[in-house]
């Protein structure tokens, strides 16, 4: 117990009797800290030297008509063919005389939805002809053909390859391929929401 009490008294002695600093001195550390400054001069602004593209837009499809593609079969009313002449030249049938005048440029034209293809003439078979015939349709309000006439006639020379334009062609392809337009059926034109008669046109091919 006396070890205890003896302890005690040297430690309140040690800290009575330590030297105090004197006042008014304060002590402090001195701190440079211009290493650690950074000018605002120095200060580089980064930016990326080429961006990432932006995504691509996406591509729509673009619908591709197929005028061979027959989305519903009509019957059209029966043609008398012995009306027309037996011709090789002939260019033109159907109902002449119309007092509507056809629709120049309609905002929607006529949509083929039957196809007649010409019944080919023998004599064109043996001589292995190749051409190209445009046919111009009147179709009027009710899908119908109203006219078809040739506008244009292609012939092709099977040994060089030429091609050139002639008024006529023989063998009866004229023929069969005007009886075979005036059986063709559209989707009449339409304008502001209107049906009306427009013109619309087709080439025939033969031996390709």
């Amino acid at each position: 117990m006396a070890c205890v009490i003896a302890a005690e008294l040297i430690a309140i002695s040690f800290f009575k009797l330590w030297p105090a600093p004197p006042k008014g001195e304060d002590t402090f550390q001195d701190i440079n800290f211009s290493d650690n400054v950074v000018a605002i001069e120095d200060v580089v602004v980064t930016r990326l030297e080429s961006q990432p593209p932006p995504p691509p837009t996406p591509q729509v499809p673009i619908p591709v008509p197929n005028d061979r593609v027959i989305e519903e079969e009509i019957d059209l009313d029966e043609i008398n063919d012995s009306e027309y002449s037996d011709s090789l030249s002939v260019t033109m049938k159907g109902s002449m005389g119309n007092s509507d005048k056809p629709m120049a440029n309609p905002q929607r034209g006529p949509s083929v939805i039957r196809i007649v293809e010409p019944t080919v003439p023998e004599a064109a078979k043996e001589a292995n002809v190749k051409a190209e015939i445009w046919v111009s349709f009147l179709v009027n309000e009710k899908g119908q053909v109203e006219e078809a006439s040739i506008s244009q006639i292609k012939l092709y020379d099977r040994d060089t390859g030429n091609v050139r334009n002639v008024q006529t062609i023989d063998y009866g392809l004229a023929e069969a391929t005007i009886n075979a337009a005036l059986q063709w059926k559209f989707r009449p034109a339409k304008n502001d929401g209107e049906i009306v008669r427009a013109y619309t046109r087709h080439i025939f091919t033969f031996g390709f």
